[in-house]
Order: C-alpha cells, then sequence, then structure tokens
C-alpha cells in the first residue's frame, strides 16, 4: 500500500510485474509429467538469468490413491525472500483457517500440506478416461503493521490425474491387470474376482463411478465336487474386514441383505454351475469418510449338499419378500432372525477371501 502523492520506481515495478507475468504464463503452459506418471503444476523460477537456490520446482504435488500432498518451497517467488507457512492454504479464503488445509514446515526451507482428495474444496471431474481431482494452492501475504505488504498475492492451480482403467495405488499407476484377491492360506480352490458387465470375462480395472455395477463371480475349483455358496459379503476401508466403519452386504449364510438396505441392483444370480456363484452391486461410498477406497470380504463356502437349507443357501429381497435364486424359498426364513443350524465340519470347506482396493468416484 502506498501513501498518496508517493510513487514507486518505474524498475520495481516493472520488475514486479514482470514476475508474476513469467509465473501465470509458465502455469498456462499445461501440466507436467513426473516419472510416476501423475500429472501436476508447478511454479519455475520467476527470472532465469538469477543464481537459483534449488533446482525443486516451487511446488510440487504428490499423488496417493487417498490424498493430495503438495510441497511448496519457502522461497516461494525465487526471489530470496521466504514466506511463512501461515501464508499458504488449499482452496479458498473458507479453508484458510482450517489445519488440515493449511501448510506445516517439513524441514529445508519446504513447507507441505497434506490433505484428503475430497477436502478443502477439491474439485472432481471425469473427462474421457481420466478422473482429476483439482484444487488451488493460494498464497496471501500477511500484511504488516504499517499496512504494507512486498509480495503479491498468488493462486496455483494443483491437480491428481488418475487413468479410470489403471489400477491406482500409494506409490506408482500401474497398467492394466486383473483385480487379484487374497485368501486366508495358501492354495485355496475357492476364487472371487471381478466381471465385466456380460459374465465372460474378467474384469481388468478396479475404479469405478458412485452407483457403477460390480459384477462378481465366485467358485470352488476343488478336486471334489462341492456346491458353492457364498455365506456372507462385508464392506471396510482397509483389508481387516473387522475394522470399522464395516458394512454387511450379504450375511446369514446367503441373505443379501443390501438389497434390504437400498440396494436396488443387489442380488444373486441363478446358477449356472453348481459350483459357482454370481452376483452383482452397485458401487457405494462409506458416509461421511472421504477415503474413497473399499475392500468386499467374502466367506465363501462349498459343501457336499446338493439342496438348499437355511445355513446353505442364496436368497434374494424381492418385493418385500425372500426368494432363494434355486426355488424353495421357505429356506430363507431365517434372513429376518438368525440362522443357527450347522453342518458337520468334514462336510464343508471354507475361505474368506477379499477383492480390493476398489477405488469409487463421485459422478461428475
Amino acid at each position: 500500500m502506498v501513501p498518496a502523492g508517493v510513487s514507486l520506481p518505474l524498475t520495481l515495478l516493472t520488475c514486479l510485474a514482470f514476475g508474476v507475468t513469467e509465473a501465470i504464463r509458465a502455469l498456462k503452459e499445461g501440466p507436467m509429467i513426473d516419472a510416476e506418471g501423475r500429472e501436476y503444476k508447478s511454479v519455475p523460477a520467476v527470472d532465469d538469468s538469477r543464481p537459483k537456490s534449488s533446482d525443486k520446482p516451487t511446488v510440487h504435488v504428490r499423488c496417493t490413491e487417498t490424498s493430495m500432498i503438495v510441497f511448496i518451497q519457502a522461497d516461494f517467488y525465487r526471489t530470496g525472500r521466504l514466506v511463512s507457512p501461515g501464508e499458504l492454504f488449499l482452496g479458498d479464503a473458507k479453508y484458510s483457517k482450517s489445519s488440515k488445509c493449511r501448510a506445516v514446515p517439513a524441514g529445508d526451507h519446504e513447507y507441505i500440506i497434506e490433505a484428503d482428495l475430497q477436502d478443502c474444496g477439491s474439485k472432481l471431474t471425469v473427462a474421457d478416461d481420466d478422473v482429476i481431482y483439482s484444487n488451488n494452492l493460494i498464497f496471501s501475504p500477511a500484511v504488516g503493521h504499517h499496512g504494507i505488504t512486498r509480495m503479491t498475492e498468488a493462486a496455483v492451480p494443483v491437480s491428481c490425474h488418475y487413468k479410470r482403467k489403471h489400477t491406482v495405488s500409494s506409490t506408482t499407476q500401474q497398467q492394466e491387470k486383473p483385480l487379484s484377491f487374497s485368501t486366508s492360506s495358501g492354495g485355496s480352490p475357492f476364487s472371487l474376482k471381478l466381471m465385466t458387465d456380460d459374465w465372460l470375462d474378467e474384469r481388468f480395472s478396479n475404479t469405478y463411478l458412485l452407483g457403477e455395477p460390480l459384477y462378481l463371480k465366485a467358485w470352488y475349483s476343488g478336486r471334489d465336487s462341492r456346491r458353492l455358496f457364498v455365506d456372507s459379503c462385508v464392506a471396510t476401508l482397509t483389508p481387516d474386514p473387522t475394522s470399522v466403519p464395516r458394512y454387511y452386504l450379504i450375511e446369514q449364510h446367503g441373505c443379501f441383505t443390501d438389497a434390504k438396505d437400498g440396494g436396488l441392483n443387489s442380488f444373486f444370480l441363478p446358477r449356472t454351475a453348481a459350483d459357482s456363484l454370481r452376483f452383482q452391486l452397485d458401487a457405494f461410498l462409506f458416509y461421511n469418510e472421504l477415503r474413497n477406497t473399499i475392500y468386499i470380504t467374502c466367506q465363501l463356502k462349498a459343501t457336499h449338499q446338493l439342496k438348499s437349507s437355511p445355513v446353505n443357501k442364496a436368497c434374494n429381497y424381492v418385493h418385500s419378500r425372500w426368494v432363494n435364486v434355486e426355488g424353495n424359498d421357505g429356506m430363507c426364513w431365517c434372513c429376518n432372525s438368525v440362522c443357527r443350524k450347522r453342518l458337520p465340519k468334514d462336510d464343508v470347506v471354507c475361505d474368506s477371501l477379499t477383492l480390493g482396493p476398489l477405488m469409487i468416484f463421485l459422478k461428475e
């Protein structure tokens, strides 16, 4: 702020205008690609003729599967004048007081902001095969006691780009692969996989839009002939099926309870073979949870019994009643209570398999 009647030297105004213009021009040139295939934007040196204190970009973004991590050099404008972390935050002014959106010291004249992908006013867009979380890093210089400032405000676009058809992890962006599953023991005869919508092939992506159908197939490949059932399936935010929060999609020995809790497209399909079972549901997220990954752990069971029973069944909730996909709807009677009947241990082979992480993104 300049008192009335006092003018700044023309050279000072020219240098300041040049510095800001160069920073803005560089941002408009488009994103840069790091070694891991993620895109980021950075503010380069203001004047290439000046000695550079560091080869690092002024602003650098690292993307994980759940968060955006922004690294900021204290010499923000490469002028030798250091900014303070209290002058840097993500999002607009309403996030300036939020601790999770503000910069904190990270050592060696560097600051860091780590925020979940959906925090601090981030905007989600879906374009072709890209899922993009974008935001602005705001530099708002503090005003001195006499109402003066020697730096201009700045808004630096930052973003995380993900390929919808790629598997995204915290360290790399891999090419398409079938989604793997984990088992409680090696050499399990059970399989649980994501399938394409025609059920003919295994799906090569674990990325979905919110509400998009998930098609799952479970089967038993043991040497002896058995009938496969899905005893239960639980969704969690981590691979641990006992973690909190958790949500049971299937329980009570084969009751697809998600359909009763609003899952309009949650049901078992009619069998095509005794040793396999197909089922589907719509992609969902946990309410008030910023993480956009879920894990689905299913307890699978194979038995010699050929007929359904209260503990061996595949029941759908249709028009406010339970229906067994194999007929004999009476076997679904305990879906609204507790199914306690047990089978001889030597007649049952069981295992727990986990699919994940499944990446769920909000629709544009």
